[in-house]
Parts: C-alpha cells; sequence; structure tokens
C-alpha cells in the first residue's frame, strides 16, 4: 500500500508539473501573442522627412515686374537694388520699348483715368505681377505736382525723372502689408519695427473663411425706432467685396438687432466741445459687457462683429476721445482680431416730444467705417497718398485694386506656410512623444494630401503663381488642421504611459503569480529526477 501510495504522489506531482508547464506554454505561445496583437496601436506611416525638408525651405514670393518706356541708365538695376530689403519677396525686373498701339494709346487718351482703363487691354499684367509705365506727356499728369500714380488694376504710372526711393517705397506697399510679412516669418521680426508691434497684432487670424457679423444696438427701442434697410446695405456695400475676396477667403455675412442693450460705459460731459467724451482707456471693457449675446459660440468659423451702437437719449451726442483729448472723425474704434465698434449719433427728440420717433441710419457711413476695419483686420495693403504720390480712386469706393487683392493673397499664403510648418511638425513630436497614440488611415491620408499641397504651394510661391499658391495652401491648411484636431488623435493626447501599469498590473499580476509558483514547483521536480539518476547510475 506505501509504494502504491508513492506512486500515486509522483504521478500526481507529474501531472500537477506537467499541467503548470502547459499553463506556462500556453501563456507564453497563445496569451502574449494575442494580448500583443489586440493591443499593438496601428500606426501608418508618415512623412517625417519631407516635413524636415518643407520646413527648411525658403519662403518667399516672387514678383515679376515689367517696365514700359524709356527710362535712364542703368533704372532697372538700381530699382531693383532699393527693393532687396522687402522680407519675403524677390522682384524680377524686366524691361521693353512700349509698342505702337501703346504709344498710340497714350497719346490719344485725355486723363489719366482713361489711360488707367485701356492700358491694361494692351499690356498684359498676370496676377501676382506689376508694370511700370513710363510717360513723357505732361499734360496726362495735369496740374498734379506726382511723380508717381497708382492705377485700379496692376500698373503704376511713373515719369521719367522719378525718384527710385520713392518709387521703391510705393511699390513695397502695394505688394504686401509689411506687418503681415513680418508677423508670417515670426513674432520677433514685429520688433523690428518700433511702434507698430500693435498695429500688426490686430490682424485677424488667418482661416479659410470667417463669419462676418453686423450688429445694431438699440438701447432704448421704446424711446427710438431705428429705421435701416441692411439687406440693400449690405449688397450695395459688402456684396461685391465678399465676391471679390472669394479667390482669397469666403466671408458669410449675417445681421442681427439687439434691443434693451447697451454698452457699459461712463462718459463724462465735455463743455468745451459740448457733447458726452468716452475716453479710450474706457472702450475694452464695453466688449466685455456685449461678449456673451453677439452669439460668437454659435458657429465654428471665426467671427467677426461690427457693432453699430445708437446712444441712449441721456447721452447725446456721445463721442469717443483719442489719449490726447481729442474727438476721433470716425466715432470708432478696432478690437484686435475681433471686429470694430461704431458709435452712430442720431439726431437729439424736440423738446415736449411723446411717443417713439423714427430715425433712418445713414448705410454708406456705417458700411465705409465697417470696411475700413475689415480691411485692417484682414489685412489690405494700401498706399498713402502723400508728396508726389497719388493713388487713382475707383468708381466703387468699397471695392479693391487688383494690386490690393495680390498684396493680401500674398499676406495669407504667407500666414498659411507658416500655420502649416507649425501644425505638421508639433504632429510629429505629439506621435513621436506618445507611443500609444492611434494614426489611423484617414488622418496619414490628411497628412499626406497636406504635405503635397504644402510643397506645392512654396513651388509656386517661388515661381511668382500667387492664384495657385493661394489655392494649394488653403488646401494644404484645411487638411493639417483636420489632421491635427482629429478626434482620434486628441483621444491619448492626455494618457500618459505610466498610466498603463495602472491597467495592467491588476489585470496580469494575479494570474501571474500562480504560474511563476508553478514553474518553481516544475523546476524543483525537474532537479530531484535528475538527482535521482546521477544516484541510480
Amino acid at each position: 500500500m506505501t509504494k502504491a501510495k508513492e506512486v500515486k504522489t509522483k504521478m500526481g506531482g507529474q501531472e500537477g508539473a506537467w499541467a503548470a508547464a502547459g499553463f506556462a506554454v500556453v501563456l507564453v505561445l497563445v496569451g502574449l501573442p494575442v494580448w500583443w496583437y489586440t493591443t499593438t496601436v496601428y500606426r501608418t506611416q508618415l512623412p517625417y522627412s519631407t516635413i524636415e525638408n518643407l520646413s527648411g525651405q525658403l519662403r518667399y514670393h516672387a514678383v515679376g515686374m515689367k517696365i514700359v518706356g524709356v527710362t535712364k541708365h542703368m533704372f532697372a538695376d538700381d530699382l531693383e537694388k532699393n527693393l532687396q530689403s522687402v522680407q519675403g519677396v524677390k522682384f524680377h525686373i524686366s524691361q521693353r520699348l512700349p509698342t505702337k498701339r501703346e504709344l498710340g494709346l497714350i497719346k490719344t487718351v485725355d486723363s489719366l483715368a482713361e489711360l488707367d482703363t485701356e492700358i491694361p487691354k494692351e499690356i498684359y499684367v498676370a496676377s501676382g505681377t506689376l508694370a511700370l509705365v513710363v510717360l513723357h506727356q505732361e499734360k496726362l499728369f495735369g496740374s498734379n505736382n506726382v511723380d508717381v500714380i497708382v492705377g485700379r488694376h496692376r500698373v503704376v504710372y511713373i515719369r521719367q525723372n522719378v525718384d527710385l526711393q520713392l518709387l521703391a517705397m510705393v511699390i513695397k506697399s502695394m505688394v504686401v502689408d509689411p506687418l503681415a510679412i513680418k508677423r508670417a516669418h515670426g513674432t520677433k521680426l514685429l520688433h523690428q519695427l518700433p511702434g507698430q508691434h500693435k498695429e500688426a497684432m490686430r490682424q485677424v487670424p488667418t482661416e479659410p473663411g470667417y463669419d462676418v457679423t453686423l450688429t445694431l444696438m438699440v438701447p432704448e427701442p421704446h424711446r427710438t425706432r431705428i429705421d435701416w434697410d441692411v439687406e440693400t446695405a449690405v449688397n450695395d456695400y459688402l456684396a461685391p467685396v465678399v465676391k471679390q475676396l472669394e479667390q482669397v477667403t469666403k466671408l458669410i455675412v449675417r445681421s442681427q438687432v439687439l434691443y434693451m442693450t447697451s454698452l457699459s460705459v461712463s462718459p463724462q460731459w465735455s463743455a468745451s466741445h459740448e457733447h458726452y467724451a468716452l475716453p479710450q482707456d474706457q472702450l475694452p471693457l464695453t466688449i466685455n459687457a456685449i461678449e456673451a449675446k453677439l452669439g460668437s459660440f454659435v458657429w465654428t468659423r471665426p467671427s467677426l462683429h461690427f457693432v453699430i451702437y445708437i446712444p441712449r437719449e441721456k447721452q447725446l451726442p456721445l463721442q469717443i476721445h483719442s489719449a490726447d483729448g481729442k474727438p476721433l472723425e470716425t466715432n470708432s474704434f478696432l478690437v484686435p482680431r475681433w471686429g470694430g465698434v461704431m458709435i452712430h449719433n442720431i439726431p437729439p427728440a424736440e423738446k415736449n416730444t411723446t411717443g417713439t420717433r423714427h430715425v433712418t441710419l445713414d448705410s454708406h457711413l456705417v458700411m465705409t467705417t465697417a470696411l475700413t476695419h475689415l480691411y485692417r483686420l484682414l489685412p489690405v495693403p494700401s498706399v498713402k497718398e502723400m508728396g508726389k504720390v497719388m493713388v487713382l480712386p475707383s468708381e466703387n469706393t468699397s471695392l479693391l485694386s487688383e494690386w490690393q487683392l495680390d498684396g493680401l493673397a500674398r499676406a495669407r499664403v504667407s500666414s498659411y506656410l507658416s500655420n502649416i510648418r507649425i501644425t505638421l511638425q508639433s504632429l510629429c513630436e505629439l506621435v513621436g512623444e506618445i507611443s500609444n497614440m492611434v494614426i489611423s488611415d484617414e488622418v496619414g491620408g490628411w497628412v499626406w494630401g497636406a504635405v503635397e499641397e504644402w510643397g506645392e504651394c512654396g513651388q509656386a510661391a517661388r515661381e511668382g503663381r500667387l492664384q495657385e499658391a493661394t489655392l494649394y495652401c488653403t488646401q494644404s491648411f484645411t487638411q493639417a488642421d483636420a489632421a491635427f484636431f482629429h478626434p482620434s488623435m486628441l483621444a491619448l493626447l492626455y494618457f500618459p504611459d505610466n498610466q498603463k501599469y495602472a491597467i495592467y498590473v491588476p489585470l496580469f499580476l494575479p494570474v501571474s503569480i500562480p504560474v511563476i509558483l508553478s514553474l518553481k514547483m516544475v523546476m524543483s521536480l525537474y532537479w530531484r529526477s535528475s538527482g535521482r539518476k546521477e544516484k541510480v547510475e
């Protein structure tokens, strides 16, 4: 009986050892591969090297410029030297003599306005380029003592003996807004322009589209009824501009009226000016009070607000004063990256007047002020009229000139290129730091598409193909932004690696301890059997 029990004990110990070994084998050969396969994070391949190469490429715009006419010796070379200081722009200047048709046109026209209408039909000036036409006829300049006349298209008219420094300054202002190009190349460059850093920071962030909201604020509707045909005002002033800007950015215009809402201001009566004065230091307080009521959170696109405020009767007339205490002519102020506010004073009510009175708003004053704010926020380049410099006015004063559209497109392309680089580099850094971040095929497709369009945009800008560069960079920015903010990318953004141990330890520790103890028993049985074999021998 004793031998039988020993045999059973040995057999039971061996069976237990083999069972433990079987569990260990199944755990190692089956369990671990299944766990590894089911917990492996899918990460599609991203173009890291291409992103690094494109980040180091030079970013600049090529601007072609043709000089039509007879000039003094080395005029083109000297002009090119004066234009070398433009940040992010390279000029390619060529010169030729005018054709017979062009000479005949210049001699037969009676005014510069007529010449500016007809000459673009003879001189082909593509998008993103400029033409300098040298004029010898004094009658075209008239009584104006000017040397440089900026046309409404992409043509600049100059005298033969024009000052090159003056001409270079005008061309720089036409090509791109200097603050916008410095901002696109880094905020550090803005400090190179003393006193203009705040002006540059007013520009709205570059996005494919914006919601433009016109808000009429009437704090006392029971006393004053404002009649304003906003639909006609938008169609007459904003709609043509929106159509002009379609190739650069999308603007969606909305309007609303807020009743019983006023600006939180405390103006003081100015006896010298005979109106209520609103100091500039109180202007920031006005936005905080009305921000929640404007509905900016309703739309996903960035919003630009233009508020027309009708003061209360006891505050009429209300005038904004500058820092030196002088009233502002426009009676409006610009809010950086937000929009603008205009105070519209209405005629005071007559004495002993009861009931609600009707007042019609001046649409021209309101809309021209809103357009001025819009152009400064985008930003649109402009040339200031000064001594010996004149800018031909457009037939429709609200419309932009062709060279202004080109300058705005260059500024936005430069900003897009900078934003795309930052977005893709940040995405690569996140993917490298967070090893368990999923990169789906959809995200990978957006990244590859963004990189491809990014390269095409830079190439088009360096070759002077402005319209193509604008299209490429817009598509690249949209895809890069979609990839960076994809929900699958953000899911593990706040899930560090050390949190994995808090999940895996409670899961594997209870299973691993019995397996390790069983392996210990298997090893002890193995050494016993080995020791017995040696004794038998």
